[in-house]
C-alpha cells in the first residue's frame, strides 16, 4: 500500500462538493434539464459523489476519455473515446476530478461548442489549481495554490490511490 499524507480529509471533500451542488442548483447550473459529461478516468469519482447530493434524477450522462499525463509528466491531449452526444441546443455541464493547467478543459469544451452545438457549457470539478484558466465558467470545489501532484477522490498517481475517500499528496 503507497502511504499518501492527507491534504484534504473525506469529510472536508464531501463537505466542499455539498456546497458546490447547493451553490450550483440555486444558480440553476445544476437542472433537471442539463446534459452531463464526465471526463474519465478522474472524473467519475467525482461526477458519483456530486450525484448522490443531487439525489434522484434522470439526466443524460455521457462519459468521454481523454488524458495529457502519462504517469506524473504532462504531455499532449489524446481523445480516447468521444460518444455520439444529443447536446445541440441543451445546458451541458462537464465534470471531472481537476483543472490543473485548463488545456484538456478548453480543448474539450472548444470542441463541444463547435462540432455539438450546446446551449451552454459549464465545467464542474473538485479542484482547480490556482493559476488555471478555461474561457468557459469554471466552478471547483476547491482551489489549490500549492504545486502538489494530488492523489484521491478520482485523481491518481500512476493507476494507484484513484478511490481513497481523501484527497492526499504524492
Amino acid at each position: 500500500m503507497l502511504n499518501y499524507k492527507v491534504k484534504y480529509t473525506k469529510e472536508e471533500v464531501q463537505h466542499h462538493i455539498k456546497q458546490m451542488v447547493d451553490c450550483l442548483v440555486k444558480e440553476k447550473i445544476l437542472t433537471d434539464e442539463c446534459v452531463y459529461i464526465v471526463m474519465m478516468n478522474g472524473g467519475c469519482w467525482f461526477a458519483m459523489h456530486l450525484f448522490d447530493y443531487l439525489g434522484d434524477m434522470n439526466n443524460p450522462v455521457y462519459f468521454v476519455h481523454a488524458h495529457s499525463y502519462h504517469g506524473t509528466e504532462r504531455g499532449a491531449l489524446e481523445w480516447d473515446y468521444m460518444p455520439k452526444m444529443d447536446i445541440e441546443g441543451k445546458d451541458v455541464v462537464v465534470l471531472d476530478d481537476i483543472c490543473d493547467s485548463g488545456a484538456t478543459m478548453e480543448a474539450m469544451c472548444s470542441y463541444l461548442k463547435e462540432e455539438r452545438a450546446p446551449r451552454s457549457i459549464n465545467v464542474v470539478t473538485l479542484l482547480k489549481r490556482s493559476e488555471s484558466t478555461i474561457s468557459y465558467p469554471l466552478h471547483s470545489c476547491i482551489t489549490d495554490f500549492t504545486p502538489d501532484f494530488f492523489v484521491g477522490c478520482g485523481l491518481d498517481d500512476n493507476g494507484y490511490g484513484r478511490m481513497l475517500p481523501f484527497v492526499g499528496v504524492v
